[in-house]
């Protein structure tokens, strides 16, 4: 049961990612009149960030460990896919797809390790595999559900249902995910790993 707590976070954060690919791309079309040949660059400012990011970013929750990661930067996630269909100006509204990518780096990473954490070694490709289910119908929930919000109320509310979802499963889990790191960072006789 605890892996859950990673999992709703893995199907939260493909969601978002799964709503830049659609409504994020129609919004920036509609709303600056950029051609697809720019509205795929702009979405190239999400993805590069994320993808070379993913490294070091865990890498960095192995040393500081995963709460904040985690939580903390599904909160930034969260504020800055709001930002964007707020910001006045394309040229605002791209450089903050590039923090929007730098935020969603800082989870998407460490929520994997979590799993990792969570289960044995014997047990690890099953529990991605399971993550990966969640990942994947997050992917097809965020193209549903940014379609039908914003067809039913508009972009904006498409874009505060999205980074809302963020904000919300950090505050909702964040205490269960204290307690999953905590347990991990109890310390280790003779300091040896796994």
């Amino acid at each position: 049961p605890t892996l859950l707590v990673p999992f709703a976070f893995g199907y939260i954060d493909r969601l978002t990612a799964g709503f830049f690919a659609l409504t994020g791309v129609a919004y920036f079309r509609e709303a600056f009149g950029i051609d697809a040949a720019q509205a795929g660059l702009t979405l190239a400012l999400f993805f590069v960030p994320f993808a070379v990011l993913q490294y070091p970013v865990g890498s960095l929750s192995d040393r500081i460990g995963r709460f904040l990661p985690v939580v903390i930067g599904s909160v930034l996630y969260g504020v800055t896919i709001i930002a964007v269909v707020l910001a006045p100006t394309y040229g605002i509204a791209a450089g903050l797809m590039i923090l929007v990518g730098i935020c969603g780096a800082l989870v998407s990473p460490t929520t994997m390790a979590l799993v990792t954490d969570i289960v044995p070694a014997t047990e690890r490709g099953a529990a991605m595999g399971g993550f990966n289910v969640f990942g994947s119908l997050g992917m097809l929930s965020g193209f549903v559900i940014g379609g039908t919000v914003t067809e039913l109320y508009g972009y904006l509310p498409a874009f505060i249902a999205a980074g809302g979802l963020e904000i919300a499963i950090a505050t909702v889990a964040s205490r269960a995910i204290w307690k999953i790191t905590s347990h991990e960072r109890s310390p280790v006789p003779g300091g040896g790993g796994n």
